[in-house]
């Protein structure tokens, strides 16, 4: 089986149906990141097979819960945020990120990918969040970033407007970091939080989506 077959049918394990042109833009990505990778440091991922399920496919775990208007919080090189725009064009995506060599390939990316509704910004959380046009902005803001449970509440819930969603894709033992984020979830206007966990398609690696929903406007 080749590689896009993978893919292919991995992600109808999870329930999502790739198009040839979804393949076809997915490759034209891999190929430009491996290729920017070589003079800017984006990613240790550098295999295609790694960098089709490390990154394609874990993106895709977070595609069935976001709709609307998406903020991607520390993006990185655009995951989950330009897999899930390739997948799901509908989607008004802007990519976040505090590293300027990233956004550049990012806005480098969506133009060779011929993407439309998508916006890169530069900066850090923290502070973009407070501006007008970003404050309580976004139906769903996702972020599959390092980081606590407590500093992801105060970077990534000011960007949703309520009864919008935070979505946190953790990998597994996250249970005791999500007790001690509680509180600061809450604090942040994070009401119900459920979780759905699962073993990306062919292969033994466990994801979580911790999905927090936004009560209020604080």
């Amino acid at each position: 089986m080749n590689l896009k077959q993978k893919l292919k049918e991995s992600a109808l394990e999870l329930g999502i149906e790739l198009t040839q042109k979804n393949l076809d833009q997915l490759w034209v990505f891999k190929d430009f990141l491996k290729e920017y990778n070589e003079k800017v440091n984006l990613t240790a991922i550098k295999e295609d097979e790694d960098i089709v399920i490390k990154h394609f496919l874990d993106s895709l775990t977070v595609l069935p819960y976001v709709d609307g208007k998406v903020i991607d919080i520390g993006t990185g090189p655009g995951f989950p945020g330009i897999v899930l725009k390739i997948v799901k064009p509908c989607l008004d995506i802007t990519l976040l990120d505090a590293r300027g060599k990233k956004v550049k390939f990012l806005e480098e990316a969506a133009e060779l990918l011929n993407l439309e509704n998508i916006t890169c910004i530069h900066g850090r959380a923290e502070e973009i969040s407070s501006q007008k046009g970003f404050s309580q902005a976004f139906d769903c803001a996702v972020s599959r970033a390092v980081g606590s449970f407590e500093n992801l509440a105060k970077w990534c819930l000011p960007f949703v407007k309520e009864d919008g969603q935070f979505i946190a894709m953790k990998g597994p033992n996250y249970e005791e970091e999500l007790e001690e984020g509680k509180r600061a979830l809450r604090r942040h206007g994070g009401a119900e939080i459920s979780v759905q966990s699962l073993t990306l398609p062919q292969t033994n690696l466990a994801r979580n989506l911790i999905i927090i929903k936004k009560s209020r406007v604080l």
